[in-house]
């Protein structure tokens, strides 16, 4: 049996085991869970659902029947006569609004659709950076891999020239340039690590990762094929939030000349004068000499006319958007199609060829760093065309308004 103390120290143990956190692990994140994870975790995308919370709070207020409470005045006096006496008096009060419950009412309704559409605004842009940023750490991640790739060649490179130095068949200088290579290989290796790292890091603060989440992006580079005919098929949600918003004013306006046409009232009094008890009702109605809510009729329609107006610009440099953003991508798609035709199959035979005679001994030191370079020139100007690509599809996939990836 355990003694007191020991069994203390084992459940204490027990308790520190269960309390510890659990180790994130690799989180895998491809471009949708980015995308779904920003929408939900983003700083931006979080203020954007509140402000759809705060509209939806201001039609709670709307709804009610009344917004003016009931009044109740009392007064009271003595009568200076003969026979003296006490006067008493009170009356309560209540507007009815008649004609103004349902303008206010569809007008917060119209603040509700605004805030939906301006939200969806700002997650598109959301949504549109996270795109771009994936796209820079998965090519981060990418350049990190072909690095390494030329760092093992660095190697096998530097091994091979000190075995050819050791035959009498190259000299000293040929052997430093290896190393010289080699060292270079290796730093490119840490500053592709540290470029990845905070390519990361960006992408990690908007999709809500811990700092223990060791992130790992999944997917291709390279995006879906897209066409002009699927670019021009969505409105833009710009131009949804200005419709909302020119509908907002127009309700606005509504409650404005309904705040300012007469408002009827009932009332109700009881009085005790000279010990009678009276009972008085009547009606109220209020007189629009002074207010009759010119200023916010006249406020309601410059937002509205502003509201078209720039729907009308948005629309314009919309189409003109969506045919350059088309453009730059083509040209892009063109510059990645022609690469992988033309240059990545003669990279691929490059890269044998030049292993191959660097083992054998039938190509100089110095001649087989400079072709090697080329290669790993080649290799990575072919992942930054990719880059621009997928960059530019993301681009057009924005400027027409068609659902992000």
């Amino acid at each position: 049996m355990c003694s007191p103390v020991r069994a203390r120290r084992l459940a204490c143990a027990a308790l520190i085991v269960l309390c510890a956190p659990a180790h994130a692990g690799p989180l895998e994140i491809d471009l949708p869970t980015a995308i779904t994870r920003a929408r939900d975790h983003a700083p931006g995308a979080v203020v954007a659902r509140a402000r759809i919370g705060e509209a939806e709070a201001h039609r709670v207020g709307a709804g009610v029947r009344f917004t003016q409470n009931t009044e109740l005045q009392i007064g009271g006096g003595r009568r200076f006569g003969d026979p003296r006496s006490l006067a008493i008096q009170g009356q309560l009060t209540q507007p009815l609004e008649l004609t103004r419950r349902e303008p206010r009412v569809r007008a917060a309704d119209a603040e509700i659709d605004h805030a939906k559409a301006t939200s969806e605004v700002e997650l598109r842009a959301l949504s549109f950076e996270v795109t771009n940023l994936f796209y820079e750490a998965r090519f981060a991640d990418l350049d990190v891999e072909l690095a390494q790739r030329n760092l093992d060649v660095a190697t096998r490179t530097a091994d091979a020239a000190d075995r050819r130095r050791k035959a009498g068949d190259i000299t000293d200088l040929d052997v430093n340039l290896a190393k010289i290579a080699l060292g270079r290989a290796r730093s490119t290796v840490s500053a592709a690590q540290a470029e990845r790292a905070r390519a990361i890091g960006k992408l990690a603060a908007l999709i809500g990762a811990r700092p223990d989440d060791a992130i790992r992006l999944t997917g291709e580079l390279r995006p879906p094929v897209i066409t002009v005919e699927a670019l021009r098929a969505g409105p833009r949600a710009e131009l949804r939030a200005l419709e909302a918003d020119a509908r907002a004013a127009r309700a606005e306006h509504a409650l404005a000349i309904a705040n300012g046409r007469p408002d009827l009232g009932l009332w109700a009094g009881y009085q005790l004068d000279e010990g009678d008890a009276i009972l008085l009702g009547g009606v109220t109605i209020t007189l629009p000499l002074w207010s009759r809510a010119r200023g916010a009729k006249a406020v309601a329609r410059a937002k509205e006319r502003r509201a078209e107006l720039e729907r009308a610009a948005v629309m314009i440099v919309a189409s003109r958007q969506v045919v350059d953003a088309f453009e730059a991508y083509t040209r892009a798609r063109e510059a990645v199609e022609v690469f992988d035709r033309d240059v990545v199959p003669t990279l691929a035979d490059s890269e044998k060829l030049l292993e191959r005679s660097i083992e054998t001994g039938q190509i100089a030191i110095n001649a087989y760093l400079v072709a090697r370079q080329q290669v790993l020139d080649g290799r990575r100007e072919h992942l930054e065309r990719q880059l621009q690509l997928a960059k530019a599809a993301a681009t057009a996939r924005f400027v027409a308004g068609v659902t992000l990836p």
